[in-house]
C-alpha cells in the first residue's frame, strides 16, 4: 500500500473525492445551528464568527461543508479552545 505522499492527484481524488453541490439554503440553517453552539461553548472568547466559503455565498456550486471563521479574543487560552472545539 502507498503512502498518501506517494500517491498521483488522481489516486487521491478515487480516495477523496470532491463533491460539488448544488447551493441549498440549509447552508445558512447549519451555519446558525452551529454558531448558537460556538457561542454557547466560547462565548467568553469570541471576537466575531462568520459563515465563510462557497456556502455562505446563494448560487454558487459547493461542496457541502460549512466553513466558519470564529475570531476570539488576543488572551484566550488557545489550548483550551483547541482542546474544547476538538471534543465537540
Amino acid at each position: 500500500m502507498k503512502e498518501l505522499s506517494e500517491m498521483t492527484l488522481e489516486e487521491l481524488w478515487q480516495l477523496f473525492p470532491i463533491i460539488l453541490k448544488d447551493y441549498s439554503p440549509e447552508y445558512k440553517n447549519w451555519y446558525e445551528i452551529e454558531k448558537k453552539e460556538l457561542i454557547h461553548n466560547f462565548n467568553d472568547a469570541i471576537v466575531r464568527i462568520n459563515h465563510i466559503g462557497s456556502t455562505s455565498v446563494e448560487g454558487l456550486i459547493a461542496k457541502p461543508t460549512v466553513d466558519i471563521l470564529m475570531e476570539i479574543k488576543n488572551d484566550s487560552n488557545i489550548d483550551k479552545v483547541k482542546e474544547k472545539l476538538l471534543s465537540m
